[in-house]
């Protein structure tokens, strides 16, 4: 079991990350239903399954309350923060919890792999030096990892600190984004994908109709095996067919 001092929080952020999108916009999507189960549920049971994350957390605007009332939190906790931006929620919510690090989790991602989870965060266990711990594709370095979504990204307590001090908080991004951008003031750590994941055609997150109409398809074709490995099989399979 980790210690006080490896405290690891995954954080669902439902709030916007562009100030002008619709309030609700993400956490719309957030309660869709795929296969009876909202994504926002698809999300926490995904994250629940990682060994090494202590505590989930949902975060959004105080008003989002009634909207994610009806929805099935499972074990993770809703702390609404009234801050703008993710990055003043993220520095928030870890002073509020005395995490050590952050683990970043979409809302829009479903498929979301608890084993690479773990490995993600045994590497930054394994490197407390480091301010932010992710994937990279060595074959496709401009590869979106977004739009993967399988994979999520981790950031130390103290990296968001720094975007206090480094002025930063305001910034419309997520916090990794943010942390990626400004690469001369963050150390990183980087893991390389898993080869079978090194396609630039795999896509997880649900973002239109069409990603939609896809996890439909990977969901009857795996089964109950939702591993990574199985859904690249599956996601492979179903773009040698069409």
């Amino acid at each position: 079991m980790a210690t006080q001092s490896r405290q690891t929080v995954a954080l669902v952020d439902l709030g916007v990350t562009d100030q002008r999108d619709l309030p609700t916009t993400r956490v719309t999507a957030a309660l869709r239903r795929l296969d009876g189960l909202t994504l926002l549920e698809w999300c926490i049971r995904r994250l629940s399954e990682s060994t090494l994350i202590e505590t989930i957390v949902v975060t959004g605007p105080p008003q989002y309350r009634e909207l994610i009332s009806n929805t099935g939190l499972c074990n993770a906790r809703w702390m609404p923060s009234a801050q703008p931006t993710p990055a003043r929620r993220a520095l928030e919510l870890s002073q509020r919890l005395n995490a050590d690090w952050i683990v970043f989790a979409s809302p829009l991602c479903p498929f979301t792999d608890p084993t690479l989870i773990d490995r993600l965060v045994s590497r930054g266990w394994s490197d407390p030096v480091a301010d932010f711990v992710g994937f990279i594709s060595n074959n496709h370095p401009d590869f979106s990892l977004q739009s993967l979504g399988l994979v999520c990204e981790m950031c130390s307590a103290s990296a968001i600190e720094k975007l206090q001090i480094e002025k930063l908080l305001d910034e419309p991004l997520d916090v990794p984004e943010i942390v990626r951008s400004n690469p001369s003031l963050f150390l990183p750590k980087w893991i390389p994908l898993p080869q079978e994941l090194n396609h630039q055609s795999l896509r997880f997150q649900m973002q239109n109709e069409s990603d939609w109409d896809r996890a439909e398809s990977y969901l009857e074709a795996a089964g109950d095996d939702l591993s990574w490995q199985r859904l690249a099989k599956v996601a492979e399979r179903n773009v040698t067919l069409t």
